[in-house]
């Protein structure tokens, strides 16, 4: 079987490389790399023309992060698709074959791991939710590390990609149409190293459980009796969120904690 890790990047030539070496480390599977440039200034291009490597790359400008990552899938052969953006890498030169061995014993639809979460070079704390809770991340109280989560291609052109107008919530809005259809599996497994840098890592938690409402709204979900009630539901597990953030702030720097995650 054949792994297509999708990457996109907009004059993040730092990051980009080192995206670029950690796919290139993987053992034991087959990749198939895609990168999606938006047309970036940087030495971007140059720098993915001398790549020696296979590589599969274009650099134009796109409609957004989600119109790039599904330009990317478009573009792949692979079996599974995994989404890698610029500066985000594999945890260990065997993640990718993980998910391929447990593809290989059972077939899946769609499925996720844990991430770690990077900033400034330390680990800060881990990212993802096991075992998975279907109801709890329809409310948004759950945060699935989107870069940890891997799609079988024919499901995901299925669903149609990511939607456009969901902003930064676009890949959990996917995600919340991708577990209608399909039951993730889920690994407890740590799969990547999530740079915390990135823009999905500073956008406050009100705006992610506003757009889980909407993307509720839009997909006609209700979770327990009544739209409002899950809506009230939201709003609680928002301010816990908020509450937790703030407790956690000043003791980040003296030791790592677990998270219940942060999307890039």
């Amino acid at each position: 079987m054949k792994i297509s890790v999708i990457t996109i990047a907009f004059n993040d030539r730092p990051g980009l490389s080192k995206t670029i070496e950690s796919v290139q480390r993987q053992d034991g599977v087959e990749l198939e790399h895609i990168v999606v440039d938006g047309g970036s200034s940087d030495g971007t291009p140059e720098l993915l023309a001398g790549i020696e490597t296979p590589l599969t790359w274009v650099s134009e400008r796109d409609n957004g992060r989600y119109d790039a990552m599904n330009k990317g899938a478009a573009m792949a052969t692979g079996d599974l698709l995994w989404f890698m953006n610029s500066a985000d890498i594999f945890h260990s030169a065997r993640s990718a074959s993980f998910v391929a061995n447990e593809y290989f014993k059972q077939p899946f639809k769609w499925g996720y791991g844990l991430s770690r979460i990077v900033e400034d070079g330390k680990s800060i704390g881990v990212a993802g939710r096991v075992p998975f809770e279907h109801a709890r991340f329809l409310i948004g109280g759950h945060v699935i590390p989107h870069q940890a989560a891997v799609f079988e291609r024919d499901f995901f052109l299925k669903l149609g990609g990511y939607s456009d107008n969901f902003g930064l919530t676009a890949d959990q809005e996917f995600m919340m149409r991708a577990s209608l259809e399909a039951r993730p599996e889920v690994w407890a497994e740590v799969l990547c190293d999530f740079d915390a840098s990135g823009a999905g890592s500073t956008r406050n938690a009100w705006a992610h459980y506003k757009d889980m409402m909407r993307a509720r709204s839009v997909a006609g979900i209700q979770v327990t009796k009544s739209a409002l009630a899950d809506n009230a539901i939201s709003v609680f597990f928002c301010g816990f969120t908020i509450l937790e953030r703030l407790l956690r702030r000043p003791l980040r720097k003296a030791s790592p904690v677990l998270v219940g995650g942060k999307n890039k």
